[in-house]
């Protein structure tokens, strides 16, 4: 059966999560390696049982939403990308996104899933304000939201610990006039 399209671009689709997503989830969650970059689940073994239930709450509530990378030249689904702390009154919402297919991590497919969130979020919503927070040795990650546009504008000093040290978070934003001038600027 076809994935349910949200928004398409060029080689990336925002879909539906759909249930045999789960087993993916499972793997790469517990992939100590992609763990580094989670916020809440590092060094922590996650059982098949609980990626069923997260499923199964997803998209619940309106303060959350979650799609899932749908890449159409491999046909299959990469990991996800979700609007947190979604807040109407506002108008803005937190980013996060990861991509732990690692054979497919270091191509365009996250700058396309990160520009058509933003479309979401800006023309579909019309939130103010989108923001996002990385840790601070994901150099990848920062590469990738400047190419999108953000802009740091807070540094967590030592907040996270992970490999033994101490870790900043930095915190980027973008608000809707910019992305839109950005828009209208590279068309």
């Amino acid at each position: 059966m076809e994935r349910v399209k949200i928004l398409s671009w060029d080689k990336v689709s925002l879909v539906v999560p759909e249930k045999k997503d789960v087993k993916l989830w499972y793997r790469w969650v517990n992939d100590i390696e992609n763990q580094m970059y989670l916020w809440s689940m590092f060094w922590r073994i996650i059982s098949e049982k609980s990626e069923e239930e997260f499923f199964e709450n997803l998209n619940k509530t309106d303060d959350n939403i979650t799609f899932s990378i749908y890449i159409e030249e491999i046909n299959k689904t990469i990991w996800n990308i979700w609007l947190i702390k979604l807040d109407y009154k506002s108008s803005n919402a937190e980013l996060w996104i990861a991509i732990f297919d690692k054979e497919n991590q270091n191509k365009w497919y996250w700058t396309e899933a990160i520009k058509l969130i933003q479309k979401y979020v800006f023309e579909i919503l019309w939130l103010n304000k989108f923001y996002l927070r990385y840790i601070s040795f994901n150099t990848r990650a920062w590469k990738v939201y400047e190419k999108c546009w953000f802009k740091s504008v807070w540094i967590m000093k030592k907040h996270e610990y992970r490999m033994w040290s101490y870790h900043d978070i930095v915190i980027m934003e973008i608000l809707k006039e910019e992305y839109l001038n950005q828009k209208n600027s590279s068309n």
